[in-house]
């Protein structure tokens, strides 16, 4: 089976964000499912807002439950951009490095993080605290491991993270998901999206397909 690379845009309706200076807070969007497939993969991701993220997994301002938002480091500032994603195949067994994905915006490009990095990220401030385990254990629960696999008996979920001083002003995004089969053929996903600096535009061009076979 041969995997190509494939870009697309997406119009995504805009919530307002009171950003307040703050880059750690993720994007206020519409979580809904943007969904690619070639061949028979299907990979779809859906952008987890603040709120979402906080009635989820808690909040932290009184105790540090929640990894996935106001992380609390300055230097530098970063902002915490989850994306919850679905694997599917139908007939090949394919694998992901979630070291290999990136997220770029504007200028400044972030790899997907794991979750002991997440653990680390947030180690120094619950330590000394009686949730010192809270956070690692819910990053380990819902972030998608380094390395995984998914099938047609095995479909893989979870959290893709990144974590990066990514620019306020914002600007054209692309997060990239390369993907490989045990025989050696290759491919990447790529997911074209335009931020400003309240988060994801509702200006994104329509859909389009640029798709090309990677040898």
């Amino acid at each position: 089976m041969k995997l190509f690379r494939i870009g697309s845009t997406f119009s995504i309706i805009l919530f307002t964000l009171l950003m307040a200076g703050c880059l750690t807070r993720p994007p206020m969007i519409i979580s809904e499912p943007i969904t690619l497939t070639k061949a028979d993969v299907t990979i779809q991701i859906t952008p987890l807002n603040y709120d979402e993220l906080k009635e989820l997994h808690g909040s932290n301002r009184r105790q540090k439950l929640n990894p996935f938002i106001d992380y609390p480091g300055q230097i530098p500032q970063r902002r915490i951009v989850v994306f919850k994603t679905e694997f599917l195949a139908k007939e090949s067994t394919i694998q992901v490095n979630i070291k290999d994905t990136s997220l770029k915006i504007g200028e400044k490009q972030g790899r997907g993080i794991t979750p002991e990095y997440m653990h680390q990220l947030w180690k120094v401030y619950i330590a000394n605290s009686p949730y010192v385990n809270i956070i690692p254990n819910k990053a380990k629960k819902y972030m998608l491991p380094r390395d995984f696999v998914f099938s047609p008996e095995s479909p893989q979920t979870g959290y893709l993270v990144f974590a990066e001083p990514y620019p306020k002003e914002g600007g054209k995004s692309i997060l990239t998901i390369p993907v490989s089969t045990p025989e050696g053929d290759q491919g990447v996903f790529e997911f074209e999206l335009y931020f400003n600096q309240d988060g994801i535009s509702s200006d994104s061009p329509s859909t389009g397909d640029t798709g090309k076979f990677l040898e």
